[in-house]
């Protein structure tokens, strides 16, 4: 079968920079396709794919943002509750992490930016199953330690009426580590209840592993050399 012919060729989303994140919403029938992206000239472009249109087109690109000057990277989640559920935004600029959201409609405003930390870098954002509603779970680079610096780990309190965001704790600090951390990624896991957060590091040309338990003692673990086998 043919692509679309929006599919065939290169869409001209010219002066972006940084890292894109990509998701699939719960907007529409099918669930579109949400991409945001840093822009060279300074905040960030939203664009989306319909998904329900058989020519799967793409639209956008919606600019927010630009207050903040250049944007290194961001990541975003469509949040659970709602209908369909909010966009839960947050980016990372210079050594601080600012936090974004828009609503689901239909006037789909956007709300932000509001400052989260003052020292991190390459967050990332998840919700997990902690709480009635399901906290905001972020972690980032700590940039202040360089080169031995570790993850930063800060959540939000969505069973609070205010949200507040609260830092909970440092790991990863390693005094004989040499070369810097360049990312994390991290999910919440099916082990322990309601589940362990599960953490990938990438230092150098190397992956190690940590985990975080699923509380009372919400004890940090690792970290772990991520290894090959047969």
């Amino acid at each position: 079968m043919a692509l679309p012919e929006s599919n065939r060729s290169p869409l001209p989303l010219g002066g972006v920079s940084g890292v894109p994140t990509l998701i699939q919403s719960r907007c529409g029938n099918k669930g579109n396709f949400e991409l945001l992206t840093p822009m060279a000239s300074g905040g960030l472009a939203h664009y989306w794919r319909n998904n329900d249109d058989p020519t799967l087109p793409w639209h956008g690109p919606t600019i927010f943002g630009q207050e903040l000057g250049t944007v290194a990277s961001v990541s975003f989640i469509e949040r659970r509750f709602g209908k369909p559920g909010n966009l839960e935004i947050v980016v990372g600029v210079g050594t601080t992490i600012d936090f974004f959201w828009r609503d689901f409609g239909p006037a789909f405003v956007r709300n932000g930016p509001t400052p989260i930390a003052a020292n991190g870098i390459s967050p990332v954002l998840i919700q997990s199953r902690f709480g009635a509603i399901g906290n905001f779970e972020l972690l980032a680079i700590e940039p202040a330690f360089s080169p031995n610096g570790g993850i930063v780990h800060y959540w939000r309190n969505n069973d609070d009426s205010t949200l507040p965001w609260s830092e909970s704790a440092v790991f990863g600090r390693e005094p004989a580590r040499q070369t810097p951390i360049e990312s994390v990624t991290f999910i919440q896991s099916n082990f322990g209840n309601p589940g362990n957060l599960e953490v990938i590091v990438r230092i150098g040309d190397q992956f190690v592993f940590f985990w975080r338990d699923s509380g009372p003692a919400f004890n940090w673990n690792g970290p772990f050399a991520v290894t090959g086998g047969a």
